[in-house]
């Protein structure tokens, strides 16, 4: 939804902790549920916009993008 939760940890801890599955590590600040991505554009040098259900526009980077682009096939 559009609330907001603060945690005390780092991404790399939280992430660990989430299904494989369903999330997805897609910038070294954001972690997504491939759930809700509704469109994935091409954008610089490997790098794509991520629209999500909700709107929000999340843009990965090309470190992350081959792992993503993996979960979407």
């Amino acid at each position: 939804g559009s609330r907001a939760h603060l945690l005390r940890e780092t991404l790399k801890s939280l992430e660990s902790r989430l299904d494989p599955e369903r999330f997805v590590r897609v910038h070294r600040s954001a972690i997504v549920n491939v759930e809700r991505i509704v469109a994935m554009e091409p954008y610089f040098h490997g790098e794509y916009v991520l629209t999500l259900r909700d709107g929000t526009k999340v843009t990965s980077s090309r470190t992350c993008s081959g792992r993503l682009r993996e979960m979407l096939k």
